[in-house]
């Protein structure tokens, strides 16, 4: 998908605070909060806006203890579906991911404390599906900036993204 300047503008403005309003996105990006309704919309309707959201403090809602998990999972489609029906309802998981290599999926997960994650490993392994976990407990948060490649891709400086030329508004 090729960029124009105006489009890279409104996402980095977005990515920064996305509760502007559209005459703020517009004052912020050279245009008219009209235009910017519009670039908002069709960048929704394309796809690349998927959702707004907001970035909650995990130790403040007591969901400080992050973890790691690396599943192999035995190649059965019934046992493995029910383990990933498991996964995708579990409040506890962040985000799965499938894999190539030695692991099938990938965890990231949230909980109160140890004993919480150990239960909730004890009941992943009841479905029979994993053959074998190693699990990552997380002590310290370094960084934690899920929108700096986006923001980098859509610099005004970045000639590429995604390896596409930038289309000039």
């Amino acid at each position: 998908m090729k960029l124009k300047d105006k489009d890279r503008c409104i996402l980095r403005v977005l990515l920064d605070n996305g509760r502007l309003s559209y005459s703020e996105i517009g004052r912020r990006c050279g245009m008219s909060r009209q235009l910017a309704y519009e670039h908002v919309k069709k960048l929704i309707s394309d796809g690349l806006i998927k959702k707004f959201s907001i970035t909650l403090d995990a130790d403040k809602l007591g969901l400080g203890f992050m973890a790691y998990v690396l599943l192999i999972v035995k190649p059965d489609e019934r046992l493995r579906s029910e383990l990933a029906e498991f996964l995708r309802q579990s409040k506890n998981v962040r985000r799965i991911q499938l894999l190539f290599g030695r692991f099938d999926f990938f965890l990231e997960l949230m909980f109160q404390d140890k004993d919480e994650m150990t239960e909730f490993i004890r009941r992943m392994h009841s479905f029979g599906a994993v053959e074998r976990t190693e699990t990552f407990i997380v002590y310290q948060t370094m960084k934690d900036a899920p929108d700096d490649p986006f923001r980098e891709c859509l610099s005004e400086t970045r000639i590429e993204c995604a390896g596409r030329d930038s289309n000039p508004s």
